[in-house]
């Protein structure tokens, strides 16, 4: 018999998107010690798939990411949560403080995967919104700045983009901006699809799409302005995905940033940080840029105060 040492595995941490999943085999301390990616997020799953047969393809999902790492308790946020998940893990509704305690248990083969619920605005005279997985890197991120007590924005950008305002650990509003899929839809989908060539880095294409997003002619009338510059021969087809990444971020920051009065945070995959800062220091904001591994140490910080890894430990102390 041994004691669970700070380098043994303790727990296996789930970001569990719409387009994929990222996996961490973390110690007890919550240190990661392996992490892997697929792209059998909900989509991928979920295709073709008979509603009766949901449960079964998820668990494969789950089995084929875990592969060799050992059978140890499981967390997991996002998506698969969702009515078209594993489980339906419902939602908190905001203000809500950031303390995920009572989690949704989905028994399979090999043990229980605990879901985290998301967190919603609910809809009235105006839409509402909600959240499933951005919780998680929440968590992760007021612990990297110390759990400070004041507001904070954290702007976490990705297929759906979301602008959260924390006040004391408790988000108190949130927005959501579908830029990456509406940008995946211009570029794969429609005029500008056949406009574009093959895509290549372009940083003065994406300024130049920076500066005419911030015009206020609106978003369709700008992202159509991309196929006149291939025709003019003003800007390359090659060139073209990167200026209409530029346009993209731009109208979202300057429909969503507000007047500077707390710590902008910027929490994600870096390269899409690094134009969401540019952005943001186009309007005079200077943000903080956090890896979006983050999550890991929100999903670490969930199972401990749910008593994950106690319920590891004392099956680790029985004779």
């Amino acid at each position: 018999m041994s004691l669970v040492t700070d380098t043994e595995p303790g727990l296996i941490a789930l970001d569990w998107g719409t387009s994929g999943q990222r996996a961490w085999l973390l110690d007890t301390e919550g240190e990661i010690l392996d992490a892997r990616r697929t792209s059998r997020g909900l989509l991928a799953i979920t295709e073709g798939v008979d509603p009766g047969d949901r449960a079964v393809a998820y668990e494969s999902a789950f089995r084929e990411i875990r592969g060799d790492w050992p059978v140890l308790p499981a967390i997991a946020s996002g998506m698969v949560g969702s009515a078209q998940g594993w489980v339906d893990a419902g939602y908190r509704t905001v203000p809500a403080r950031l303390d995920f305690t009572s989690l949704v248990p989905v028994p399979h083969r090999d043990g229980v995967l605990h879901v985290v619920p998301g967190l919603r605005i609910p809809s009235g005279k105006s839409p509402g919104d909600v959240i499933r997985g951005e919780e998680t890197q929440l968590i992760g991120v007021l612990e990297a700045l110390g759990d400070p007590g004041g507001p904070v924005t954290v702007v976490l950008p990705g297929t759906h983009s979301k602008w959260v305002r924390v006040e004391d650990g408790i988000v108190t509003d949130f927005a959501t901006a579908m830029t990456g899929e509406l940008y995946g839809l211009l570029i794969t989908h429609g005029i500008l699809a056949r406009t574009a060539g093959r895509a290549v880095r372009d940083d003065a294409a994406f300024s130049r799409g920076l500066a005419v997003g911030r015009r206020s002619r609106g978003l369709a009338t700008e992202a159509f302005g991309a196929r006149p510059l291939v025709l003019d021969g003003v800007l390359e087809p090659a060139s073209l995905p990167d200026y209409l990444s530029g346009v993209l971020i731009a109208d979202e920051v300057s429909q969503l940033l507000r007047e500077p009065d707390s710590p902008l945070v910027l929490c994600g995959d870096g390269e899409l940080c690094r134009r969401y800062a540019q952005a943001l220091a186009e309007s005079g904001v200077e943000a903080t840029v956090l890896s979006e591994a983050i999550a890991a140490r929100g999903l670490w910080r969930i199972a401990t105060a749910a008593g994950l890894l106690e319920d590891r430990l004392e099956r680790t102390l029985k004779p």
